[in-house]
């Protein structure tokens, strides 16, 4: 139960993140940039994890499962913290 406690905080720290980036690009025109940036930034960082998983996962010391799950949560993260802002008016 404490390891779901503890990875449910740390998906919720991603979509805070997440929102947090998009609301700073909807605040100055500036930053929308800046925005963007850090998203295919994160992207370019997911396609890597994907291509490389074997070396990774390995270099991490997790199972097959868990390296997977934990990308598919980091993305995850990354779009709902988005769409979220998208939808408040952000």
């Amino acid at each position: 139960m404490a390891k779901a406690v503890h990875l449910g905080a740390w998906f919720l720290l991603g979509c805070i993140a997440s929102s947090f980036v998009a609301w700073l690009g909807a605040l100055h025109p500036a930053l929308f940039r800046v925005m963007w940036v850090i998203y295919i930034m994160s992207c370019a960082a997911l396609c890597l994890a994907l291509l490389t998983d074997d070396a990774v996962r390995q270099f991490l010391k997790l199972s097959e499962p868990d390296y997977y799950a934990l990308l598919i949560a980091i993305a995850v993260s990354i779009v709902l913290g988005g769409v979220l802002s998208w939808l408040i008016g952000g």
